[in-house]
């Protein structure tokens, strides 16, 4: 049966506020990161509500309050005037709508957008979307900081949470921590394909970039504000290297991208403790789990 989706705007309000932007977001979601960082580059002012999920200390997002917010219980879920939209490329599109500054805007744009958004199920479409791929590669860090979450929360996580698939495969990633990328296991079967796909859209994107400040051209844009968290979620799993290898014009790119004010602002500044902690987890596993080293092995060979 396919799972219930939400996107975009609704035509109903669920929460009563006289406030215009509400974001409700979480520091490590990759999509929350690019609704900061567009906020920030728009220069909007928003409200912005941390909503904590399993991975970084607890399940605020499965509460009856956050539930109301969005029945599936993701984020993030941006609030215009209480109206809910849902999906972080249909939230930056709309943000830019609304807003006085304008960033660039064309066909390279919205298909740069799409080709670096998570879109459907994270395991299919590989080939379409590079946020797709980056997801399949963040795995490491979300078991590293789930072993720092005590396993009495798993009980409310896997009863409450509306997708008991996703729960559920939490659950394995607790129980099962490392062992999850041994050999043959379903983790690791898929990652040949979406080291494949992930070099494949790095090497479009750099051969597009080449003689160019950004992906549209002299302007940034929200392909830009797409990309940027990308990349900064590959090095926070130590894959970044791997993937630049021979990609002069994207290390030259992602430079480019660091030194916005929006990188430090809604990235740097919001690395919480749960999110340092996995990373050194999963530094110090690397070099000690064979089970974590084979898999790392498998993607860059």
């Amino acid at each position: 049966m396919q799972k219930p989706t939400l996107s975009g705007l609704q035509d109903y309000k669920v929460l009563d506020t006289e406030e215009e932007w509400i974001l409700y977001h979480n520091n490590f979601s990759v999509c929350s990161r690019k609704a900061r960082v567009c906020i920030d580059e728009l220069n909007i002012k928003a409200q912005l509500k941390h909503v904590h999920i399993m991975e970084t200390k607890d399940c605020e997002n499965l509460t009856k309050k956050f539930l109301k917010i969005n029945p599936l219980a993701t984020v993030p879920v941006l609030l215009h005037f209480g109206m809910p939209i849902y999906e972080s490329h249909e939230q930056i599109t709309y943000l830019e709508n609304y807003s006085s500054k304008k960033l660039s805007q064309s066909e390279t744009v919205s298909h740069w957008v799409k080709k670096g958004s998570l879109i459907g199920e994270p395991d299919k479409n590989l080939e379409k979307y590079a946020g797709n791929c980056i997801s399949i590669f963040t795995v490491p860090l979300f078991v590293s900081m789930l072993q720092n979450i005590s396993i009495f929360k798993y009980i409310k996580y896997l009863f409450k949470h509306p997708d008991r698939f996703r729960a559920s495969k939490f659950l394995a990633f607790k129980i099962l921590a490392y062992r999850v990328f041994k050999k043959g296991s379903p983790i690791f079967k898929i990652i040949k394909s979406a080291s494949n796909n992930l070099n494949n859209h790095f090497k479009e994107l750099d051969d597009h970039l080449e003689g160019k400040s950004w992906i549209d051209g002299d302007n940034f844009s929200l392909a830009d504000v797409t990309w940027m968290v990308l990349f900064h979620r590959l090095s926070e799993v130590f894959l970044l290297d791997h993937f630049f290898e021979d990609k002069n014009n994207l290390k030259s790119y992602f430079d480019r991208l660091k030194k916005r004010d929006s990188y430090q602002t809604a990235l740097l500044n919001y690395e919480s403790d749960e999110i340092r902690i996995g990373k050194l987890n999963l530094e110090f596993e690397l070099d000690n789990n064979k089970n974590l080293n084979q898999y790392y092995e498998a993607i860059k060979s």
